[in-house]
């Protein structure tokens, strides 16, 4: 039986680790990457709306999956969770996509996207859950 791997960036261990919680779990050669925001390395939620929160959530995932020892291309799955924004939720669809096209060019994985009242805070826009196939 192949054993689980929490993995974690150094910088959000203070954050998460004493919750009990990994930004990602490693089973076989699968990875399933939690939720990310447009959270920075210095824990701040970046301004500028929709798609600077997605670029940098984007920018996180591919962090952890490096760290896991794969690629962007390894994605096999995105959901996004998405707060109301003032504009439609195509709209927001398309802020999205280009952001990840932008951070992640020719990668189209299958996905899932979800309107949500609202998410952990208030500024909080989006938040994207990944899997990997490593």
């Amino acid at each position: 039986m192949s054993r689980v791997e929490r993995i974690t960036r150094p910088h959000m261990k203070p954050l998460i680790e004493p919750y009990g919680l990994a930004e990602a779990v490693r089973h076989g050669t699968t990875l399933t990457i939690a939720g990310q925001t447009g959270m920075t390395r210095d824990h701040q939620i970046v301004e500028g709306g929709l798609k600077a929160q997605a670029l940098q959530a984007f920018r996180n995932i591919g962090e952890i999956i490096a760290l896991a020892g794969g690629s962007v291309e390894n994605l096999v799955h995105l959901t996004w969770y998405v707060a109301p924004t003032g504009k439609s939720f195509m709209e927001d669809a398309v802020e999205i996509t280009m952001a990840r096209n932008e951070v992640m060019p020719g990668i189209a994985p299958g996905s899932t996207a979800v309107r949500v009242q609202e998410l952990l805070t208030p500024e909080i826009l989006i938040e994207i859950q990944a899997v990997c196939a490593l």
